[in-house]
């Protein structure tokens, strides 16, 4: 099959190829003013279903040509619950993770998160962090978007299937590297790691990555990498 890698691509969930698309203003300008492609060029245009269609720009509304299904995404399901981390830290750890697949985020203020989420703001929050991740997701030709969602209460992030725990304590054997090809929930702290209270509450689903200890804004990544990459 010829490779489409290369094309640029953007998604517009719910769409089809039984007739023109019409492009979301915002991808409109990325391929017209940044990518400067002309009428007449291919794009890919992901509906969010697993398959991509292949499409002629012609400025705001593109023709479909054909559809094929691109085997990009991961043969598990891989969620991260993120304690909430200072600065702008969020953002890297949702773009790698969505780059390297992870299917789902659940955000939470564990005991030593510094930052506190104000509910009011919250419905914005997400729909940055949902843009970073949808970005992501395209730089990485995937074609089906992660949900990012928060989770108020502590003790419901046990409600997550799966559920495993990142570990930097000392006295930690289990290693991270026996949950490979499987489905897991990865639950990974904040600066200053976990509380007393909490390691308490995580006996029995703890693992490690080794003895070195990572950033905050380093660890889901590399956790989930060593677990899908061969």
């Amino acid at each position: 099959m010829k490779s489409y890698r290369g094309l640029p691509r953007c998604f517009v969930p719910g769409v089809t190829a039984d007739e023109p698309i019409r492009l979301p203003t915002n991808e409109y300008e990325k391929f017209h003013r940044i990518l400067r492609l002309a009428s007449g060029d291919e794009i890919l245009v992901l509906p969010n279903d697993g398959t991509a269609i292949r499409c002629r720009y012609q400025g705001k509304t593109v023709v479909p040509i054909d559809v094929f299904q691109p085997e990009t995404e991961l043969p598990i399901r891989i969620t991260v619950v993120q304690a909430l981390p200072k600065g702008d830290k969020l953002d890297d750890i949702i773009r790698s993770c969505a780059e390297l697949g992870v299917q789902k985020f659940v955000l939470f203020a564990s005991d030593r998160s510094v930052v506190k989420w104000d509910q009011a703001k919250l419905e914005a929050r997400i729909k940055r962090l949902e843009t970073i991740a949808a970005e992501a997701c395209e730089v990485a030709f995937r074609t089906h978007l992660p949900s990012v969602e928060f989770c108020a209460s502590w003790e419901a992030i046990f409600d997550q299937p799966h559920l495993i725990v990142l570990s930097e304590a000392e006295g930690i054997s289990a290693p991270l590297s026996q949950f490979r090809n499987q489905d897991i929930s990865l639950l990974v702290g904040p600066e200053g790691g976990w509380s007393p209270r909490e390691r308490e509450r995580f006996k029995g689903k703890e693992v490690t990555l080794g003895p070195r200890v990572l950033r905050v804004d380093h660890a889901a990544a590399a956790a989930v990498a060593s677990l899908v990459i061969p």
